[in-house]
């Protein structure tokens, strides 16, 4: 399969939903179906977003923010033992299942620390336990270090069942760019 990681531009969106849809019903990612798809894969502090396409068919995307969406915020950024502003979070992650298994996420997740690298901050993420779902092995195989654990505060379910969110840190390329 012939892939191609580029911006992504509006007229992808419709495809972008198309393929989470197809993630969610798998993995239920996202935990729950958001009433505004489009909304939701363009939420407030996106600094840039990238597309995986396979024969002209989105197949993964990924976004870059500007770290105000991290749950635990300052204790990563105390962490990165750097200022709050000068981090970026990855958000908003998916493959489709038909492109698994060919390292696009690990590409994904390297076009947006390098974005962010030239931009001088530094990449942080939360992410799902494991138990809930979440890829925390695939961070952690790509030199990604958990700094923070707590509970979902976006959680609207009864808190017997909150999620636990892990906040991981990138490796530090900011000094490539400095």
């Amino acid at each position: 399969m012939q892939t191609n990681i580029r911006p992504r531009r509006d007229d992808d969106l419709p495809g972008c939903v198309a393929a989470l849809r197809i993630v969610q019903r798998q993995d239920a990612y996202p935990l729950v179906w958001p009433a505004d798809p489009v909304g939701w894969l363009c939420p407030k502090g996106a600094l840039d977003a990238w597309v995986c396409t396979a024969e002209d068919e989105v197949v993964g995307q990924l976004l870059l923010r500007d770290g105000g969406d991290l749950e635990l915020r300052d204790t990563v950024a105390g962490a990165a033992g750097l200022p709050a502003d000068r981090l970026a979070s990855v958000s908003r992650l998916f493959v489709a299942p038909r492109a698994r298994g060919t390292g696009l996420a690990a590409r994904l997740i390297d076009t947006a620390v390098a974005a962010a690298a030239e931009q001088g901050r530094r990449c942080a993420l939360d992410v799902l336990d494991a138990r809930w779902g979440g890829p925390t092995a695939l961070y952690e195989r790509l030199g990604w270090r958990r700094v923070a654990t707590t509970s979902a505060s976006w959680w609207s379910g009864p808190d017997a069942e909150r999620p636990v969110v892990h906040s991981y840190l990138a490796p530090d390329r900011t000094s490539i760019h400095a």
